[in-house]
């Protein structure tokens, strides 16, 4: 499957700093930082641990959602 397809052109970096009370705290390469629900973590994340945000509007979401839905037809098929 292409992966390419998973991610938006320009995915974001940033570094869990810490996990407090249900909130994680991401920091931007910048320093600039922003505090989410911890919920929407990966499972076993850690402080220190990079990220990739992947921020996409709900067009490219319905488009890349369609795009994964044929590539794994292709890779059925073809078995």
């Amino acid at each position: 499957m292409n992966i390419s397809i998973l991610t938006s052109d320009k995915p974001l970096k940033v570094r869990l700093k810490q996990v407090s009370d249900g909130k994680a705290e991401l920091v931007f390469s910048d320093s600039q930082s922003v505090v989410i629900n911890a919920r929407f973590l990966p499972p076993c994340t850690k402080a220190g641990d990079q990220l990739i945000l992947n921020l996409m509007t709900e067009e490219d979401l319905s488009k890349t959602k369609k795009e994964i839905a044929r590539e794994v037809l292709r890779d059925i098929l073809q078995k």
